[in-house]
């Protein structure tokens, strides 16, 4: 007598559940981060082979496809817990698991395109993270091992520009046979929760929020700072009599450059710009040390994590005004964040000059990308350099109090019983109590804080 094997697969929400009910071949799922992407995914994974089974009568092959070796790992983890009652036999090595009778699903890197993603037919598959998995990965890859057996195929992601998964994406939203797409905001996974939603909408730069949370495809999704062409006037200057300076020094030697980096408070406006490398460390001293002078010693932030630690204190006790600061990935997070809203809102000044167009070059370039741990890790890309930016954004912390001044001075007045304060109070009540509330809403509404 065959024993029954009951098996029991956790519950899906409202949204969830409308896709898992439809049945086109191809499923676009472009959502905000936390949503429940990869739950969904997997889950129905499982119920395309058992329907395909029961049909066929053959031993089905799934595939889990993701961008990085580390993110499949975190799709085996999520799989042993989804899946937990289906498992029959895992083996990590070959990174399949069988689930039996129905066939077996295999985890799959995307890294080298397609590479290892050829030669296989499928049944059913998931590319989890779909938009940093690559054109070619999926149309000489995947596809192609998906034809024969007119296998399923369900793309999760949030966006990353407007790339093949966005194509893929705009191709469901019209009345298509085959391909249909959804598109849901972090907010509305009802299990998310609420106070962590207005907490995210205050602190997260604006960019990062439209695309990871609310599944918005951008256009330029690459560049982390957004309106630079605001911040450039001004031009660089020697000190000047009664105006208060801060400095921001991002200490390297030799495949790293040294950036000394000088704004005016009073206008905050960068004044001062030098970048060098490959000098000892005893001349970059004297170096900042004689900068200290000519500025009349004001504050200088300097990057002292690791062998800047000694050289901060040589600083300190050679008369520079000095402040310390550590960098980890949650501190580098917050600098960097820090700079993205004084950019963001053209507060400072970065003048055109053949001194910054380093600097300006590498704001352009600069980026950032989503770890497993969910976490953002800001860098310059791969083979260029971000020192410019670091030292920019030291010398910015530095001046935070004189930004928030900036801001509050820039606040148009309103008038008691006018229009617009009426306005604001309306806007005031309608908002109290709704966390899901966008930004753009918001906008009337008086801010506590710049954030700083």
């Amino acid at each position: 007598m065959t024993k029954t094997k009951h098996i029991t697969l956790p519950a899906l929400h409202r949204l969830q559940q409308e896709i898992d009910d439809d049945e086109h071949r191809f499923q676009v799922v472009s959502c905000g981060r936390r949503w429940g992407k990869t739950f969904l995914s997997l889950r129905r994974l499982f119920k395309i082979m058992e329907r395909r089974f029961v049909a066929t009568r053959k031993r089905q092959r799934g595939w889990i496809v993701a961008p990085t070796f580390p993110l499949v790992r975190e799709d085996w983890i999520t799989a042993e817990t989804i899946l937990k009652d289906a498992i029959t036999k895992k083996r990590e090595t070959a990174m399949r698991m069988d689930i039996d009778p129905f066939g077996f699903i295999e985890f799959k890197s995307a890294e080298r395109d397609d590479e290892g993603l050829r030669g296989a037919g499928l049944d059913a598959c998931v590319v989890d993270e779909a938009s940093r998995v690559s054109r070619k990965a999926w149309e000489q890859g995947l596809r192609p091992a998906l034809a024969d057996k007119l296998g399923k195929c369900i793309f999760i992601s949030t966006p990353k520009g407007r790339n093949w998964f966005y194509e893929m994406w705009l191709r469901g939203q019209v009345d298509n046979p085959e391909i249909k797409s959804w598109k849901h905001p972090t907010y509305t996974n009802p299990y998310f929760p609420g106070s962590e939603w207005k907490t995210i909408q205050e602190t997260t730069p604006d960019m990062i929020l439209k695309q990871e949370y609310l599944a918005d495809f951008l256009e330029d999704e690459a560049s982390v700072f957004k309106n630079i062409s605001k911040c450039l006037r001004g031009q660089l200057e020697p000190y000047q009599e009664g105006e208060r300076y801060t400095f921001g020094v991002d200490l390297g030697k030799s495949e790293d450059f040294t950036v000394i980096t000088g704004i005016k408070e009073s206008t905050c406006q960068v004044v001062y710009i030098q970048r060098f490398n490959k000098i000892d460390w005893s001349l970059q001293k004297k170096q900042i040390t004689t900068v200290s002078q000519l500025y009349q010693k004001p504050r200088f932030y300097i990057d002292s994590t690791g062998l800047g630690s000694p050289i901060e204190e040589d600083l300190r006790y050679a008369g520079v005004n000095t402040q310390e600061f550590k960098f980890s990935s949650q501190s580098k997070q917050e600098l960097v964040e820090q700079l993205i809203v004084a950019i963001e809102q053209g507060m400072i000044g970065i003048p055109e000059d053949p001194k910054t167009h380093f600097l300006i070059n590498e704001l352009k370039a600069f980026t950032y990308e989503i770890l497993p741990s969910g976490r953002l890790r800001y860098s310059a890309p791969e083979g260029l350099h971000d020192d410019g930016v670091i030292s920019l954004g030291l010398a910015v912390r530095g001046i935070s109090h004189a930004l928030y001044r900036r801001k509050m001075e820039d606040k148009p007045e309103v008038t008691y019983n006018s229009a617009k304060y009426l306005e604001i109070k309306r806007y005031e009540q309608e908002t109290k109590h709704n966390s899901r509330l966008s930004r753009r809403r918001k906008q009337y509404i008086p801010e506590p804080a710049f954030g700083f």
